[in-house]
């Protein structure tokens, strides 16, 4: 199984201003979406993590709608801090979870589970998982103990002391999640967006996974950071591929082409080309 991730990409309405930095979000996140489908073999599902829509208005969605019904695999999605939950509802409104007011759901396959989570406080940047959204999780995950399973949802659940990055993640009911996911051996990861960078955390005995956007950078997260900036770092977003025996395997992948790839030759004066050469057939990468 191929799970394209990606986070972040903030669907602005059509004829809407150029972002800061004259970045026109929808397109970039339409070219990482062509990207995704060009990809051989082409990914089994993708996953967004948040910030779906730049204002969280209907007419946002109403496009991001078009835009993931022309896509060949399943999407599924979470909502961020820049998103409205009734809105998108109006427009997705199959999306609601069962029996409470949230964005939840759970992917099943045969040795595979995804579960996402609804973390958006609306009117803040800081993320929450209440009791009702808990108890979600927990009854999700006592259906099928045995199963290797992934969580989903905006916000990081951990910290790394980097001044504002640190105060916009999951706050509310964190420790409660982390006690959940200490004790339940079958999460194999945890899958965030939010920070506009790729991290990994080994966190409660589980790595989380955060995806860069798709649309811009953030400064990098590393000491005291008292203001987020956008840079132009390239776009990028995450591939995991479940590899039997093994488990996820996790890629970063750049939306921009950067031309063809290109074969490294047997070199006699560099033994170790020499030897993959022979072990495998096959030119050697590197």
């Amino acid at each position: 199984m191929i799970i394209a991730h990606l986070s972040d990409i903030h669907i602005r309405e059509e004829g809407a201003p150029l972002a800061v930095g004259n970045m026109d979000y929808s397109a970039m996140a339409q070219q990482a979406f062509d990207r995704v489908t060009r990809m051989t073999p082409r990914p089994d599902m993708m996953i967004i993590t948040g910030d779906l829509a730049d204002s969280g208005q209907v007419g946002e969605y109403r496009r991001l709608k078009t835009m993931i019904e022309a896509l060949p695999f399943p999407v599924h999605m979470v909502l961020g801090n820049h998103d409205i939950r009734a809105n998108f509802l109006e427009v997705f409104p199959e999306r609601k979870a069962e029996g409470i007011d949230f964005v939840q759901f759970c992917v099943e396959h045969d040795d595979l589970r995804i579960i996402g989570l609804d973390t958006l406080i609306e009117g803040e940047g800081k993320g929450g998982l209440c009791h009702e959204r808990l108890s979600y999780l927990r009854d999700r995950l006592a259906e099928r103990p045995d199963v290797a399973t992934i969580i989903m949802f905006h916000h990081q659940p951990f910290l790394f002391n980097a001044g504002v990055y640190d105060a916009v993640g999951l706050k509310e009911g964190v420790e409660e999640f982390g006690e959940i996911v200490a004790a339940n051996k079958q999460i194999v990861r945890v899958f965030c967006g939010h920070l506009h960078r790729s991290l990994d955390c080994l966190w409660k005995g589980t790595l989380v996974s955060v995806t860069p956007s798709v649309v811009c950078s953030a400064n990098l997260p590393v000491g005291d950071v008292r203001i987020f900036k956008n840079i132009n770092e390239p776009p990028a977003f995450k591939l995991h591929v479940l590899v039997p025996n093994e488990g996820l395997v996790s890629h970063l992948v750049y939306v921009e082409d950067f031309g063809p790839a290109y074969e490294n030759l047997p070199d006699p004066n560099y033994q170790g080309i020499v030897s993959m050469t022979k072990e495998t057939g096959q030119g050697a990468v590197r």
